[in-house]
């Protein structure tokens, strides 16, 4: 990953080296959701909420015909997401959330980008682009669980829980529509929509075992009652929809 990293680090100074004015340099952050979010009949991840963070991302662009009203260009970067997750405990015989578990994949894409941008008043634009990614994971396998049985509020059910997440290479493909609005010169603030397309980014497992203390009503006496349910290699397949804000620089 390192190594990576420092080739296209060496990239794309060589190429604002020799680019002039043809070169554009972008400094992006955005949030996301799935559209699997607005799908009340979900079952596989009782409650999910999909957050795309990019702390730091950095894209180059090659602007062809700089000086037009209308250009196009090509380029790459960098991208650090975060996608998280979360997995309810269920109260395995009246169906209430007991607990909700929290776990989370990053990855670190490469893409390869074109795009068309047309200015429609002084220096300020709209623009399209499409991004075809390589992503690669960060951390392959997480493992979440309760060190001892939790009881419920009434104490009279113990439970415990365990869950492996298992994080994968994925390709993605990306399409952009934004709008560029100046703030200096050869300085510009971006804002983007956009949709992502994932294959299979990962999956999970996910175990509760749980005992229930129930008490005869006739002769008071109590007894045990156990029950467990098991996930075993659920894939995650999401796609995205964004927001983006960012800076770009010209040079």
């Amino acid at each position: 990953m390192r190594r990576i990293l420092v080739i296209l680090s060496y990239f794309l100074v060589g190429v604002c080296s020799v680019a002039g004015q043809n070169m554009e340099v972008r400094l992006i952050s955005g949030i996301g959701i799935s559209p699997s979010n607005f799908d009340s009949k979900s079952d596989w991840i009782e409650f999910e909420n999909h957050s795309n963070l990019i702390p730091i991302g950095l894209d180059a662009n090659y602007i062809f015909f700089p000086g037009k009203r209308l250009n196009f260009f090509v380029g790459t970067g960098l991208e650090y997401t975060s996608n998280r997750y979360f997995q309810n405990v269920r109260e395995l015989e009246y169906g209430y959330n007991l607990q909700s578990i929290s776990f989370s994949q990053q990855h670190l894409g490469i893409p390869l980008r074109m795009g068309a941008e047309w200015k429609i008043f002084n220096a300020n634009s709209i623009g399209f682009q499409g991004e075809f990614q390589y992503n690669f994971a960060m951390k392959k396998e997480v493992v979440t669980q309760s060190i001892d049985f939790e009881s419920d509020l009434n104490g009279s059910l113990s439970y415990s829980y365990s869950l492996t997440n298992r994080t994968k290479n994925f390709t993605s493909r990306e399409f952009f529509l934004y709008l560029k609005t100046q703030l200096a010169n050869n300085l510009f603030l971006i804002t983007s929509i956009d949709v992502e397309f994932r294959s299979s980014s990962g999956d999970y497992d996910f175990r509760t075992d749980q005992i229930l203390i129930r008490t005869d009503i006739g002769t008071g006496e109590q007894y045990q009652a156990e029950a467990s349910y098991v996930i075993q290699k659920k894939e995650i397949r999401n796609n995205m929809l964004g927001l983006k804000l960012g800076l770009t620089k010209y040079f």
